[in-house]
């Protein structure tokens, strides 16, 4: 039997209900669908992976053996805490061990929420308050543009007002236009949020929990439309504050002469441009500082090479003896013979995709073990000879694993230089005697692997030839190619469907897809950040731009007479520009105080860098600058090129 995701019931079977009942053949299995699941199981149940059929977990031998391994999903009990469940099976723990020669047998239980959910959680958390800042620039800046259309318009108002309007009147009137202008932003936003979404809600590249079930639902439609009608309410608003309050006959003689219309209006506008370059900071620090991370990760030492190489998964027969591991050497030597193939082996599990622990005990120090000091975990690998090669694993001491460690021979381990340190530390691990099923020689020491994260330095591991043992299901045959792997996996595929006829001829992945797939979600909040610092960046340009040119038209007359008087045009354009950069100062210097205190929030997102690195505060100072600058260069050559004359006739 099998029950089908309904991503695959979409895309496969066209949403046919009748498929429930339907035979289909499965690794050249006759199975029978029972039913169809939601799109958010499989990710609650492997978060972050995309399941497509779940089967019956077969209660046989060979589960037995991985039994320790398993996970478990169970529903608490009303009232009841996780820490409670968690003490009731570590009480457990000990007669079903015993029951089941499971010794050292737990159970760690933790929240699923916080298993599905909780890796992105801060994440998610700093995109969030980066829409909020990026939100609050936007306001800022239409701020700054309702206020320079209420200084032009004051003319207008004091006529208004000359004719009978009140002050009610005029704030209906700015509530109605900015109304008007935030509710159209919305629809259109919406739109294009309802169509990101879909396309987000697809994209297979991105290693996002519950992705398949993202969508635009009601509570945020209407938060959003909440926010974009407050917003019209605050920016319709701003203008009254520039409303005439003295008579109409002073404000109507004031706008005629052109003098200093509104300077309180310019200092606040001045300050709410302030206000953009310190927002445009904090994002541009934060983008910076994940962007530095992600560069560290990417550059980090993984343990493999993940260039040059794919992996085949098979489910091998289930063999014993020397019947496994002549299936072995069948296995190997088809993709060895395959052209291109430089080096291959045989994994249960690859880096990166699952992991598994054994207890690891020396057994020259068995006697020094307790409950309170038991020995150290490992993760462990089930492989093949060549698999070393093939992943570009260092070997430091002895040797790898080779044909010859096989069913009825010595049983042996290599394990990695971690282990050997816990276990003898400043001694030779190579020869040497383990428990893990059984005991094994310790062959040879390999460098560390990052199994779990890129961002997590390796861990204990220890690898057991995959002819020496059965705890594992499914196999995947690592091949190195010496030309581009995508070249060469048809080849593979075809040499492996001799052993496994249903083996899909797109059954593969490059290892280079293994870690961008692991990249994938730290790149996609990176990019989104990016995006929004870039946004932030324009904005408060235009914010810059926007005050800069608007003062040098205020003072179009009083740079007449500067002119009249002598002053030159470098003059004039370095007056602009010193103006420009104490408002960009003056933002920096803000921005940079806030990022020292907000970024602190990104630190469990940041790898290889501290959230106070001089080098990222100092590119976005520069950043900031250069784009302050060049806001301002435009105003600053108008103003240079101010004829004395019309501009004393216009004043």
């Amino acid at each position: 039997m099998v029950v089908l995701d309904e991503g695959v019931w979409r895309r496969r079977f066209a949403a046919d209900p009748s498929v429930v009942g339907r035979a289909l053949i499965l690794n050249g299995r006759s199975t029978t669908v029972i039913g169809v699941v939601p799109f958010d199981f499989g990710s609650m149940l492997a978060p972050g992976t995309r399941v497509e059929v779940y089967l019956p977990l077969p209660l046989t031998d060979e589960v037995n053996r991985m039994g320790n391994t398993l996970s478990a999903i169970g529903r608490l009990a009303p009232g009841t805490t996780v820490a409670q469940a968690q003490a009731e099976a570590n009480v457990l723990t000990g007669p079903i061990g015993a029951r089941h020669d499971r010794e050292g047998l737990r159970f760690t239980m933790r929240a699923l929420d916080e298993r599905v959910r909780g890796p992105m959680r801060p994440a998610v958390l700093l995109l969030a308050c980066a829409v909020g800042v990026l939100m609050l620039i936007v306001c800022t800046n239409l701020s700054n543009l309702q206020l320079a259309r209420g200084s032009a318009r004051q003319r207008e108002y004091a006529i208004r007002v000359a004719l009978g309007a009140s002050r009610g009147r005029l704030a209906r009137q700015f509530l109605t236009e900015s109304l008007l202008l935030s509710s159209s932003a919305a629809v259109v936003a919406l739109g294009l949020t309802a169509a990101a979404t879909v396309w987000l809600a697809r994209l297979e590249a991105i290693n996002l929990p519950l992705r398949d079930g993202i969508r635009l639902d009601p509570v945020a439609f209407l938060a959003s439309l909440a926010v974009a009608t407050f917003t019209g309410v605050i920016l319709g608003l701003a203008p009254t504050v520039q409303a005439p309050s003295q008579p109409v006959h002073d404000a109507l003689k004031d706008w005629s002469r052109g003098s200093s219309t509104g300077r309180s209006g310019g200092r606040l506008r001045a300050t709410l441009v302030i206000a953009q370059v310190a927002f445009a900071c904090v994002l541009l620090v934060s983008a910076g500082l994940l962007i530095r991370s992600l560069l560290h990760v990417t550059d980090a030492n993984l343990g493999f090479r993940p260039d040059h190489a794919l992996a085949v998964r098979i489910e091998p027969r289930n063999l014993e003896g020397e019947a496994q591991g002549a299936y072995f050497d069948d296995l190997l030597r088809l993709a060895r013979a395959v052209p291109g193939a430089s080096a291959v082996g045989v994994t249960d599990v690859l880096p990166l995709g699952g992991n598994r622990s054994w207890s690891a005990a020396a057994r020259d120090q068995i006697a020094r073990y307790t409950t309170t000091d038991p020995p150290p975990e490992a993760f462990v690998r089930v492989v093949s000879d060549g698999y070393f090669d093939a992943m570009g694993i260092e070997l430091h001491a002895g040797r790898g694993l080779e044909a010859r460690d096989r069913a009825g021979r010595q049983a042996v381990i290599v394990i990695n230089d971690t282990l050997a340190r816990a276990l003898w530390p400043g001694q030779e691990a190579v020869g040497k005697i383990l428990f893990a099923d059984v005991d094994r020689e310790v062959v040879g020491v390999v460098g560390g692997v990052r199994h779990i994260a890129l961002e997590q330095q390796p861990g204990a591991e220890m690898y057991v030839p995959i002819r020496q043992t059965r705890d594992f299901s499914g196999v995947h045959v690592v091949v190195r190619t010496s030309a581009a792997p995508t070249m060469v996996a048809a080849a593979v595929v075809r040499a492996l469907q001799s052993v496994d006829p249903t083996l899909p001829q797109g059954g593969f992945q490059t290892l280079d897809q293994l870690v961008d797939r692991s990249l994938s979600s730290r790149r996609f909040v990176v990019a989104l950040l990016a995006g929004f610092a870039a946004f932030a960046l324009v904005l408060a340009a235009l914010g810059i731009y926007s005050v800069v040119a608007y003062a040098v038209r205020q003072q179009t007359h009083e740079i007449g007479i500067r002119m009249a008087l002598g002053a030159t045009s470098a003059a004039i354009r370095s007056q602009v520009l010193n103006r420009t950069l104490v408002l960009a100062g003056a933002g920096i210097l803000t921005g940079v105080v806030l990022s020292l205190v907000l970024v602190r929030a990104v630190r469990s997102l940041l790898y290889g860098v501290d959230a106070r690195d001089p080098a990222t505060y100092l590119v976005v100072t520069l950043v900031l600058v250069t784009v302050a600058l060049a806001a301002g260069l435009m105003p600053a050559r108008q103003a240079s090129k101010t004829s004395p004359t019309a501009a004393l006739r216009l004043g």
